[in-house]
């Protein structure tokens, strides 16, 4: 065998261990287990318009996603400073993305990630912009986008005196520490005086505050409208209690609540809401940024009225 021919048969040799290597390597790297995605979600209070939003979200992430997925989940039970410290506790174990379920969730978030770029999608805000989740629908800066639940209080108005000729008092139940019931109060004054309807205003910090402020409203107003206000829709089932003894009507945005006892309900649904929150989320996992992503608003509105009820 000459110099030439040894050279190349050490060569076939020498390719020949490259490749059986890359082959090895190759079987090595389909055998190692995908890593797992970690989404945190937090959920300013439990119930059943919240819930349904939460689960819309979890069922989109299971079917829809092609990697493994351990979500961590935690209610605040309506306390803002125990949103605080979930927040902080969803920061400090670096998830891939957070979620906020309702306003206050979502502030707490931002509040904790202000030194982070953990990207954070909301869901369930009626008013992204007045709470200053966001200043920009189409653009949002930073590393925040979501789903607002928001529904026109025109069209809600217009429901409620259909049903009710000779409404002119409504009563409205919610807590002043809720940005989103903020908004939606100052929203609700402007359009009530072009619709002939007096609002008349019971606040309520807590659920256990919510009775009284339903006893509080039943000598003055016609109806009572619920307006997605968390602190009141976790304590739903009281005032339709008290207002039911009292023959007063009440309306809701939640159209889950006919079943809990709402006259009729005009809203998003929420389920729904939740899906396009979870396909936001795949987004960002799959590498989009928040800012890319606009606010959305609800794919789909639901009224439905009791049918002993329909106009």
């Amino acid at each position: 065998m000459n110099i030439q021919q040894l050279f190349q048969f050490r060569l076939h040799i020498l390719l020949g261990f490259v490749a059986l290597l890359s082959l090895l390597y190759m079987n090595i790297s389909f055998a190692l287990p995908q890593k797992e995605i970690r989404v945190s979600i937090i959920q300013i209070v439990e119930h059943p318009e919240l819930d349904a939003t939460r689960q819309g979200i979890l069922d989109v992430l299971k079917k829809e996603s092609k990697q493994p997925i351990s979500i961590d989940f935690q209610s605040a039970q309506g306390n803002s400073a125990l949103a605080t410290q979930i927040a902080q506790q969803f920061v400090g174990t670096s998830p891939n993305v957070m979620v906020g379920i309702g306003t206050t969730a979502t502030q707490a978030l931002i509040s904790a990630n202000q030194r982070y770029a953990i990207p954070i999608v909301f869901s369930s805000v009626s008013d992204p912009l007045g709470s200053k989740i966001v200043q920009n629908l189409k653009h949002p800066e930073g590393v925040v986008t979501g789903v607002s639940n928001f529904i026109d209080p025109a069209i809600q108005f217009d429901l409620f005196k259909k049903i009710l000729p000779k409404l002119t008092k409504l009563g409205i139940i919610y807590n002043p520490g809720e940005a989103n019931s903020v908004a939606l109060v100052e929203q609700m004054k402007q359009i009530a005086t072009q619709k002939g309807l007096e609002l008349v205003l019971a606040t309520a910090n807590t659920t256990a505050n919510v009775s009284q402020a339903a006893h509080a409203l039943v000598p003055k107003v016609q109806a009572i409208f619920i307006n997605n206000d968390n602190t009141a829709l976790s304590a739903f089932d009281s005032i339709v209690k008290i207002s039911t003894q009292n023959k007063i009507p009440v309306f809701c945005t939640g159209i889950d609540m006919i079943k809990h006892g709402a006259l009729a309900t005009i809203g998003a649904n929420q389920y729904v809401v939740g899906e396009q929150t979870g396909k936001m989320i795949l987004e960002i996992l799959s590498g989009k940024s928040p800012h890319d992503i606009p606010i959305a608003f609800p794919e789909k509105t639901e009224i439905q009225i009791k049918s002993d009820n329909k106009p």
